[in-house]
């Protein structure tokens, strides 16, 4: 049964949460994680600047203040990527035992509820903040978004926090970064997993399935199997729900690209799987028992692990090797393959034999699992212009699936970008239309105002008139171009009395359609959000 609570935590408060001082002046700097006794976690910026350091164990009251230092060796700075701002303190009075953190690593999923605590400026005793995680963002970070609009926001003095999950309440990682536009509500957290590839000795003090198995780890035994296409259909885990069974001799493909991918996520990388497993003589729960440590599920002491996952099944990207000899190979495919499956999760299921009995229970669940993708993407191509190919691919694949639907179901993902691409195109399209009708309304619009002999207006609307009948036509080019006729109208019926508020479509064209009035394209006034990678995401404390 997870259950990473500490019995300190039982009356609400989090004892491991500590804030960090400059020892000379008092001065905060941030936050830190109790992971022992005599150990802080924290950002390497947090203490970049001072010697001496004071750690306050501020959610257990009359606690007396530490001094402290970083552990020689044990602080890595921030480098691009982002990776690294990881520091681990040493504290010259112990903490009692029971007040330690527990830091857990485990898979990412999107939308998971988790909580920090930090210390702004004139408010040294804590203030607290409410996030979801979001996704990965650059090498190892990940994104943080408020949970609502009412939240703190992440700012000076909660770098180097720990952000807890509601779940479990298990430390998932620390706060690095926020945006530096504060209206955006964005910031970054280091996971577990990163703060130990960066600092070793923290593995110690960690929890959690490292999501791998050792059939996994030593594959140079094995013979060396074309691994690219299996990668590749991994780097795909954002695309949902997905199913690959391969057999026999493949198998060395996927184990190499579980290799190749950090399996074990140590740098947090989006491209890697969230557990790789050898179900070879394993039971259901057992299997089961592992999916659920792994996405941070909770139990109870009544529900079993198997009656978890088919309640919840995570979005999670799962290796299972040798299904055929699994316990029970048809239950592991309807009582834990399938539920994954309708969580949003991406399976590799691996046989070891062409000739196992199980493989026909899997190319069952293949087969309704590939009809529906097939079904739900038909009614995207229905909506989308008729000179596409799409159809005809359509009608080739529902005929594979009859022969093979093991093998159709490895064209899905590409047949699904095709279809992206052309909804791509078809709302570029429509943006041109769009425009091309909002510049014809506000041309009227001014020749009824008695603008029609303007020269200058004449000019513009000619060069509007060509962008958007260039073949092809550049899109932002063309949205410009009439962004600029409708501001010149604007301003010469405001310059000649006439009311402005009469343009056509004045409120222009939403984000979706791209058109002229919006606020993050073209001739707009909006930002767009900044990944911490390109010219750096501001670190709460250069907010200061």
């Amino acid at each position: 049964m997870l259950d990473t609570h500490r019995a300190g935590e039982r009356d609400g408060r989090e004892k491991w949460r500590v804030r960090i001082r400059r020892a000379e002046d008092g001065r905060v700097l941030g936050a830190g994680v109790l992971v022992s006794r005599t150990n802080v976690l924290t950002c390497a910026h947090v203490v970049a600047d001072a010697e001496e350091l004071l750690v306050d164990p501020v959610e257990v009251p009359g606690a007396p203040s530490s001094r402290a230092r970083v552990v020689d060796g044990l602080c890595v700075p921030e480098a691009e990527g982002p990776r690294g701002d990881v520091a681990l303190l040493r504290l010259e009075t112990p903490q009692p035992p029971g007040h330690v953190a527990a830091l857990r690593r485990m898979a990412f999923t999107r939308d998971r509820p988790v909580h920090a605590q930090g210390f702004p400026r004139g408010l040294d005793n804590g203030v607290w903040t409410r996030l979801t995680l979001f996704g990965h963002s650059g090498a190892e970070w990940l994104q943080m978004n408020l949970r609502t609009e009412t939240e703190q926001q992440v700012r000076v003095g909660y770098s180097g926090a720990g952000v807890t999950d509601d779940a479990t309440g298990a430390v998932l990682g620390l706060v690095v970064a926020k945006y530096r536009d504060s209206a955006a509500g964005l910031s970054w957290m280091i996971p577990v997993e990163a703060v130990v590839a960066h600092l070793p000795v923290v593995e110690r003090w960690v929890v959690g399935d490292t999501g791998i198995d050792p059939l996994f780890t030593d594959v140079s035994a094995v013979p060396a199997g074309n691994a690219d296409w299996v990668r590749e259909w991994l780097r795909h885990r954002g695309r949902g729900a997905a199913v690959l069974v391969v057999v026999g001799p493949e198998l060395f493909a996927v184990r190499q690209a579980v290799a190749a991918s950090g399996v074990r996520s140590d740098r947090g990388d989006p491209g890697g799987v969230d557990l790789a497993l050898d179900v070879s003589g394993r039971t259901v729960d057992e299997v089961s028992r592992r999916i659920v440590d792994r996405a941070g599920l909770p139990t109870s002491a009544v529900e079993s692990a198997s009656d978890r996952l088919r309640a919840d099944a995570p979005p999670v990207t799962i290796v299972l090797d040798g299904v055929d000899e699994a316990e029970e190979p048809a239950a592991l495919v309807e009582e834990v393959i399938r539920p994954v499956l309708d969580g949003g999760g991406r399976i590799v299921l691996g046989f070891r034999r062409d000739d196992s009995a199980g493989l026909s229970a899997a190319g069952a669940l293949v087969a309704g699992f590939v009809a529906e993708r097939l079904e739900a993407l038909a009614r995207r191509i229905d909506v989308l212009p008729a000179d596409t190919d799409l159809p005809l691919r359509l009608i080739v694949l529902r005929q594979a699936v009859k022969r093979s639907p093991v093998l159709a179901a490895r064209r899905l993902d590409q047949f699904e970008s095709a279809v992206e691409r052309a909804e791509r195109r078809a709302r570029k399209a429509r943006a041109v239309d769009d425009a091309r009708g909002l510049l014809e309304a506000t041309r009227a619009g001014a020749n009824e105002a008695g603008l029609d002999e303007d020269i200058v207006l004449a000019g513009l609307y000619r060069l509007a008139d060509e962008a958007l009948n260039a073949d092809p036509p550049d899109r932002a080019a063309a949205i410009a171009a009439v962004r600029a006729y409708l501001d010149a109208v604007r301003r010469a019926r405001e310059a000649g009395g006439a009311a402005p508020a009469g343009e056509p479509g004045g409120a222009g064209r939403s984000e979706e359609t791209g058109g002229p009035g919006e606020t993050g394209g073209p001739g707009g006034t909006g930002k767009a959000g900044r990944h911490p990678g390109a010219g750096r995401a501001r670190r709460a404390e250069e907010d200061g």
